[in-house]
């Protein structure tokens, strides 16, 4: 494929800092959700943890 033919999905984006970043998260009191809030702190993104009220974490959890 040349280049003048190439597809606008490949185009290159600036990254922001996550630190600069809110994050929501929805379901993060386990699994997958809860993985990435904790890794979005860990790098001191600003986390917003959506979670159902039977699997509630608290900050501290998930920040560790």
């Amino acid at each position: 494929m040349s280049k003048e033919k190439m597809p606008v999905n490949n185009m290159k984006l600036p990254l922001k800092k996550l630190a600069d970043q809110v994050i929501v998260i929805t379901g993060a009191s386990s699994g997958i959700g809860l993985v990435t809030a904790r890794m979005a702190a860990a790098k001191s993104a600003k986390v917003v943890a959506a979670c159902s009220r039977k699997k509630r974490r608290s900050l501290e959890e998930i920040g560790r």
